[in-house]
């Protein structure tokens, strides 16, 4: 009897798995960086509008778009800011999108970089890549946590609901979490509360210096393919009459202080290269805020009323290059 109900288990686990993969190969959970079908570009093509366009990762995410966009409409009419920032963005994937974003004949372009741009988080891929030849295990559990994009796990539950959330968008069926806020001018970006919370200073300090070597290391190649696609995105922008600006996204002091030497030169000398070769003006905003109380975590700004200086002075950016 035992052994009939542990075959039927077994079975019953084998026939989930097999529909859960073969669901999860037709409707895979959408990446984040999937970004050049997004209804944003077609909506904004033709608009009139003097576009001021921000791009970058998770720590420009944390702009405050619609304080900017109020800037920018107050004292520069028929003007509008979007900030394009997703999480985890690099060169290499943000150029997927460029030909989508150049459509927008955007009048400025700022793009935010900080080490992880150069490095295009090697770290994640050389751990998953440790072994020559694949290792089997005999954990069922590992079957569901290989997936190409390290940010984007395989997820039963969460291929689910989002295959059904999706379906059913337009029903009001599935409404928006209460505390996620999607900003007007930040099409693929939203806040959770954890990002409007200013972490506690002690807390701060509990960053060690494996976590930052592994955040900052400039890997030679990866740096090598990162500047590469960085300096194509920059071409086509101003083949096409774009002004781009660059700008060192702010970190927080522990983590700075920890930055290795060796790191931080290599990563200061592609940025001094791009600024040379391309004639791209440089702004360096790394340790601006360093020392202040602002801070989500090592390398976000809270989206917070008290953390506005970061915002404005990024409105104060595009006002210096507008004139």
């Amino acid at each position: 009897m035992n052994k009939t109900i542990l075959v039927s288990v077994l079975l019953a686990l084998t026939f989930s798995f097999l529909i859960f993969y073969t669901f999860h190969e037709f409707f895979p959970p959408q990446k984040v960086s999937d970004i050049k079908d997004h209804p944003f570009f077609a909506e904004n093509k033709n608009s009139d509008s003097e576009k001021i366009l921000l791009l970058g990762g998770s720590g420009a995410v944390q702009l405050n778009s619609t304080m900017i966009n109020g800037l920018l409409n107050k004292n520069y009419e028929n003007h509008v800011f979007y900030n394009l920032a997703y999480n985890a963005d690099t060169p290499k994937q943000r150029y997927n999108s460029i030909n989508e974003t150049v459509m927008l004949k955007p009048k400025l372009v700022l793009y935010g970089i900080t080490y992880v741009d150069f490095n295009g988080f090697f770290w994640l891929n050389k751990a998953k890549n440790v072994q020559p030849l694949p290792t089997i295990e005999l954990n069922p559990a590992k079957l569901f946590s290989s997936y190409d994009d390290p940010f984007l796990e395989i997820n039963p539950k969460e291929t689910t609901l989002n295959f059904i959330r999706e379906s059913f968008d337009d029903t009001g069926l599935f409404p928006e979490k209460a505390n996620r806020l999607q900003l007007e001018n930040a099409p693929f970006s939203f806040f959770d509360e954890y990002q409007t919370i200013i972490a506690d200073d002690n807390d701060l300090k509990k960053i060690s210096p494996d976590h930052v070597k592994n955040m900052a290391g400039q890997d030679a190649s990866a740096k090598k393919e990162q500047i590469g696609y960085l300096k194509e995105i920059i071409k086509l922008l101003q083949n096409n009459d774009v002004k781009v600006i660059i700008f060192i996204l702010p970190q927080q002091k522990y983590f700075l202080d920890l930055v290795p030497e060796d790191d931080k030169a290599i990563f200061y000398a592609g940025v001094e290269e791009i600024e040379s070769e391309l004639n791209v003006k440089i702004y360096d905003l790394s340790d601006d805020y360093a020392a202040l109380n602002i801070w989500m975590d090592h390398n976000h700004v809270a989206y917070n009323k008290k953390s506005m200086i970061f915002s404005d002075d990024i409105y104060k950016i595009i006002s210096k290059e507008m004139n």
